[in-house]
């Protein structure tokens, strides 16, 4: 299996779900999913020569605190396994959904994900999203911006809340060393839901 490959599909199919994909001209597209994925790799790099590959001691030198909550934080189908809250900055783990897909991996033995936990897996992806918004209008959503309006001379854009997602499946796949984008756990889910 081509990892790269693989890791580009699986951020096309995230691109084409959001709300402005079909303002992205389509030659741009699998570039745009190119430097979300390279954004994430990088910063991945950086944290790791910085304070190494366990999200939680980077959380910790970072001084963001991590909150696990007991509660879950999800709606209707959608799970919600963590979230980064951005004033103040800190990472909140909803330990209930993540201990059901954990148990869920562990009862599915073609699952082999080379992981024991996703809860590193969540903790790095919100990380991402601490040192990307840390960048201020350069950070990621900022960057890439697609026009919604123009009338005359102004334009209005609006950036693309897909790429930081991609990004920060990229930084946790490179700051844990995974063989996979961690969307691939939604995929692994799907397919578990389907039988």
């Amino acid at each position: 299996m081509n990892v790269a490959a693989t890791t580009t599909a699986l951020g096309l199919a995230a691109l084409s779900r959001d709300v402005q994909f079909h303002r992205i001209p389509e030659p741009e597209r699998g570039e745009l999913v190119e430097q979300a994925l390279q954004d994430g790799w990088c910063l991945a790099q950086h944290a790791s020569q910085q304070w190494g590959g366990d999200p939680f001691v980077v959380a910790d030198r970072c001084k963001v605190p991590i909150v696990e909550s007991h509660g879950e934080a999800g709606f209707g189908s959608t799970v919600i396994y963590a979230e980064y809250a951005v004033s103040p900055p800190s990472i909140t783990l909803y330990a209930p959904a993540i201990r059901r897909l954990d148990a869920l991996i562990a009862r599915q033995s073609r699952f082999d994900l080379g992981i024991e936990r996703t809860a590193p897996v969540f903790l790095a992806h919100e990380l991402y999203h601490h040192f990307d918004c840390m960048r201020g209008k350069e950070a990621l959503i900022h960057r890439h911006r697609v026009s919604i309006m123009k009338l005359g001379r102004w334009t209005w854009t609006a950036g693309l809340s897909t790429l930081p997602e991609i990004a920060a499946g990229a930084f946790a796949q490179q700051l844990l060393g995974l063989p996979f984008h961690p969307k691939h756990l939604d995929r692994l889910l799907l397919k578990t839901e389907e039988r």
